[in-house]
């Protein structure tokens, strides 16, 4: 995945996780996978990750909030269920739930680096 300036995924987000409401954390390796048995070459894709109790959650740009089972050595992206609905009017990337730190109401908002664009939850 090749990612431009308009759309590099900012490494300071504080993503929730849809199904336990925790914090992801961001992983620059995040996963990665060779496209073929003989390749030598190591494709990655960074992504936030909840690794609460074991949850498989990842979320990024592209592919909004996501699991991945290794189907054997190839990563096979799960979309999670009812989550992923909102993109970004300005670049067209899936929004992430950003948390209120006061209580447990959330807003959607753009991923991508210097975008300020929040859509209120109750919009």
């Amino acid at each position: 995945m090749v990612q431009t300036i308009e759309t590099a995924m900012s490494h300071g987000l504080e993503p929730a996780c849809p199904r336990d409401n925790h914090r992801m954390h961001f992983e620059e390796k995040g996963i990665s996978w060779k496209a073929t048995p003989n390749d030598r070459r190591l494709q990655t894709l960074p992504s936030y990750h909840c690794s609460f109790e074991g949850c498989s959650v990842r979320y990024d740009l592209l592919n909004g909030y996501f699991s991945v089972v290794r189907v054997p050595d190839q990563p096979y992206f799960i979309e999670e269920p009812g989550i992923n609905v909102l993109r970004c009017p300005r670049h067209g990337t899936w929004l992430y739930r950003k948390t209120n730190r006061d209580d447990d109401a959330y807003d959607w908002r753009c991923g991508v680096e210097g975008c300020s664009y929040i859509h209120p939850r109750d919009s």
